[in-house]
């Protein structure tokens, strides 16, 4: 099957089990039979009687509960229930994947061993007793600033 646009390098996107009409408009949204509490309305793709449906009006979700805004009789066919991907779902990222480029410029990351850090604090730091900092010198302090050092901290 072709494609159009970029590729999907991640996510979980599946169908939920089928639900029979039986009246009534709440139903437990189950993947192989287990609850699907982690989801929110607008992940979900939902067909009924061959129509998609939309969320917010057409049915609403509360943990794991959807709710269509009329019932849901055996004579309707709610077609398929597809999760397009999870809420809260984290992607990994590859190792080397992450390149200088790619973070922030005060962050002094440059494709030498070279380390570069700013020469001044201008922000209220606390260094706890079980951590260790260091930074390149001279450093110059904000007035009004606080630096509180409860671990080891070393100008060089």
């Amino acid at each position: 099957m072709s494609t159009l646009g970029n590729k999907v390098d991640f996510g979980k996107f599946f169908k939920l089990d089928t639900i029979l009409g039986t009246g009534d408009s709440s139903y437990t949204l189950l993947k192989d039979g287990l609850g699907q509490t982690n989801l929110i309305a607008e992940q979900l793709l939902v067909s009924v009687n061959g129509t998609i449906q939309n969320p917010g009006s057409a049915f609403t979700l509360n943990n794991g509960v959807i709710t269509f805004a009329e019932a849901i009789d055996s004579t309707d066919t709610i077609d398929f229930i597809t999760v397009m991907g999870e809420a809260h779902s984290l992607a990994t990222v590859s190792d080397g994947a992450i390149t200088p480029a790619k973070l922030s410029s005060n962050l002094g990351v440059t494709s030498t061993p070279v380390r570069i850090n700013s020469n001044r604090i201008s922000s209220n730091f606390t260094l706890d007793s079980s951590n260790n900092a260091m930074v390149t010198g001279p450093i110059t302090i904000d007035s009004g600033v606080s630096v509180v050092l409860n671990g080891s901290f070393t100008v060089i």
